[in-house]
């Protein structure tokens, strides 16, 4: 397996602030360069020029670096697949230099998610690595230029067989012989070198020309006991084998990769769970034949997804719990409680919607000055994973706010007017409704205007922000809808609080009217 680090241009020519810089242009839309000839990046082919010909104008135009048909970095690696598409090698997950080490470190492959195919030999563990290479490929949502099984076995090894009768003839013993190998091939420290707080080990070995190759090495001379010098190639075997490039265990048995890696667009416990459903068709039907003590599991970064799903099943009504018990806290009635946490359901309501959209191709889909919206804001389909769940909890927090502001403000009215009326209930629910309709739009207006930079961030840790930002701010957008239901179920309420306590007055009035005639 090769690993390659790929560092691509910008996608236009910028200064030493990081700001894109405009060139000088024509009236036909040409660049004019310092040699005085002209160039038009839509009529030409595509040329990249280093900043220094091109001639800076405040007034001129951008120069887009990156060929036409790239609209974004993920084009820039499916070019490089289709480039790199030749017989005999397949393509890997694409992994930032980070995030590649921390996968490793979680789950000891160069992959987000994989196969560990366990055996008791490295033989069987290669065969039915290769067979789970050619079943994976038949999965719809994996990607099958990534699939590859990590050859454990390949790797070519010389091997000294020593021959214990022609080395018995000769007095020899396997010490001796071994001990000159070790000097003639491998080297001996004979001691250290000594410059500065440096030490450089000084080895005693043969020239690399008397040892290069099999036949050289047979020339080797091992003293017998007699003194006689005896070639090597009398007392042992020398050939090439086959053998293992690395040999890995995990639990007390051998194991070898399967990697791969999913279609755009699809969550990984939904992949692994398609593949895993396949694999198992495959095998109940035949297609797919083990040996016996080979064994496999599925394993990757969605088995932290796993964890933090169950983890979050306890969480979020653990949050939620909680808020509701603040707003019996403030407003000390189970109905008011109730009306208020109505908020957390509109705002829920307004992230899912949110996310729905992200995932339409018509969203956002124009350009304003020459940017597409949906590259502005990374638009693009987006799954149910940790971030946007961690999102959802932030929102559920902030989604009361308005409902707060709203109906403290209408208790308060309450308490100053008394109404004793339907008609006044209204009159005053309307008249603490106006007074704080702008408090709640400006505190909605802060949490949505405050979302636009993380969602249009495409730097470092954008990856984990966004998804975190979007069902926040699709419910606090459609969250402003609380301060129309909070009135309104509020006024409800006390319209049946009022009417009920005046039939209960008429029906004391009557009672008391009854008693007096009798």
């Amino acid at each position: 397996m090769f690993e390659n680090t790929i560092s691509y241009r910008p996608e236009y020519i910028l200064d030493e602030n990081g700001q894109r810089q405009r060139f000088k242009t024509n009236r036909e839309g040409s660049y004019m360069l310092k040699s005085g000839n002209t160039y038009n990046p839509e009529k030409e082919s595509f040329r990249i020029f280093p900043a220094d010909s091109l001639i800076p104008d405040k007034n001129g135009e951008y120069f887009r670096q990156w060929r036409p048909q790239i609209k974004k970095p993920l084009d820039i690696w499916n070019e490089i697949v289709k480039v790199t598409n030749i017989p005999g090698l397949t393509s890997a997950p694409k992994l930032q230099p980070i995030e590649a080490r921390l996968v490793m470190l979680s789950t000891g492959m160069r992959a987000p998610m994989g196969l560990k195919v366990y055996g008791p030999d490295l033989d069987g563990i290669e065969k039915a690595g290769m067979q789970l290479e050619q079943a994976l490929k038949d999965v719809p949502s994996v990607k099958a230029s990534s699939v590859f099984y990590d050859r454990a076995v390949g790797a070519p090894y010389l091997e000294i067989k020593l021959n214990r009768e022609a080395m018995a003839r000769y007095g020899m013993s396997v010490s001796d012989v071994q001990e000159i190998l070790q000097v003639a091939v491998g080297g001996m420290v004979i001691t250290n070198s000594v410059e500065g707080r440096e030490r450089f080990p000084m080895r005693v070995r043969y020239a690399r020309e008397l040892r290069d190759n099999p036949e050289d090495i047979k020339k080797i001379l091992v003293p017998a006991m007699n003194g006689v010098q005896i070639p090597l190639g009398e007392i042992a075997d020398i050939d090439y084998t086959r053998g293992a490039q690395m040999i890995r265990s995990e639990n007390t048995f051998l194991v070898g990769y399967v990697i791969f890696d999913k279609t755009e667009g699809k969550a990984e416990v939904d992949v692994v769970n398609e593949a895993a459903n396949i694999l198992k068709q495959k095998t109940e039907s035949g297609e797919l034949e083990l040996e016996a003590g080979i064994s496999y599991k599925f394993a990757g970064n969605y088995e932290q997804q796993i964890r933090a799903t169950k983890r979050l099943a306890i969480v979020i009504p653990i949050s939620l719990l909680l808020i509701l018990l603040l707003l019996y806290f403030q407003f000390k009635t189970v109905t008011a409680s109730f009306i208020h946490f109505s908020g957390v359901f509109v705002a829920f309501a307004g992230g899912f919607i949110m996310i729905w959209l992200y995932g339409q191709d018509w969203f956002l889909n124009f350009s304003v000055s020459g940017i597409n919206l949906r590259d502005m804001f990374q638009i693009h389909p987006v799954n149910l994973s940790v971030a946007v769940w961690v999102g959802f909890i932030a929102l559920f927090g902030i989604a009361t706010n308005d409902g707060v502001i709203m109906g403290t403000y209408i208790h308060q009215v309450f308490e100053e007017r008394h109404p004793a009326t339907v008609h006044d209930v209204r009159e005053a629910v309307v008249a603490a409704g106006l007074k704080r309709v702008r408090p709640a739009m400006m505190t909605t207006a802060v949490a949505v205007i405050a979302l636009l930079p993380v969602l249009s961030s495409s730097g470092k840790g954008a990856d984990i922000m966004v998804p975190m930002a979007i069902p926040t701010f699709g419910g606090m957008i459609i969250q402003v809808m609380t301060v129309y239901v909070v009135p309104l179920f509020q006024s409800m309420w006390r319209e049946s609080a009022v009417s009920n306590a005046n039939r209960k007055a008429i029906k004391a009035f009557q009672n008391q009217g009854q008693d007096e005639s009798i």
